[in-house]
């Protein structure tokens, strides 16, 4: 008979990684689409010198990039708990409201906290596909001042 322990955790990987690739994909795909944004503002579409074209390029590409690694940085700063105070503060603005207090989620503080670390948020992805449009910027950036 065959071993099904060794079967379940193959499974569970290739999941992960399946989920993983749809999330850099997703988050590449609203970069790029950033980036259309910001390149097609500043018509790149009328341009007919290749230097104009490079500068542009970069710009998108930069400030698509800077967005999207602000963004993995705030999460990353809010897995550290940097802003579990304010979350903890509003939940409690509402809960006042609630005729039972003895049905609130988090008796205190700590329990919030608690329960906030127990399930952190993966920000690799972002930061990552936003460092990757920096540097293209930068690639671009380069070409601008060689032509």
């Amino acid at each position: 008979m065959p071993n099904t322990t060794d079967i379940q955790p193959k499974l569970n990987e290739s999941k992960l990684n399946k989920k993983n690739i749809i999330r850099y994909a997703v988050c590449l795909a609203a970069g790029l689409l950033f980036v259309l944004a910001v390149v097609s503002i500043e018509n790149i579409y009328a341009q007919t010198r290749i230097k104009e074209v490079m500068r542009i390029l970069s710009d998108g590409f930069f400030v698509s990039g800077i967005c999207f690694a602000g963004v993995g940085l705030l999460i990353f700063a809010s897995n550290g708990g940097a802003f579990d105070i304010l979350g903890y503060g509003f939940r409690m603005v509402f809960e006042v409201f609630r005729r039972d207090l003895s049905k609130r989620k988090y008796k205190d503080y700590y329990e919030y906290r608690k329960a906030k670390r127990e399930k952190p948020r993966s920000v690799a992805y972002v930061l990552i596909v936003g460092i990757a449009l920096i540097l293209i910027a930068v690639i671009f950036t380069v070409i601008y001042y060689n032509v």
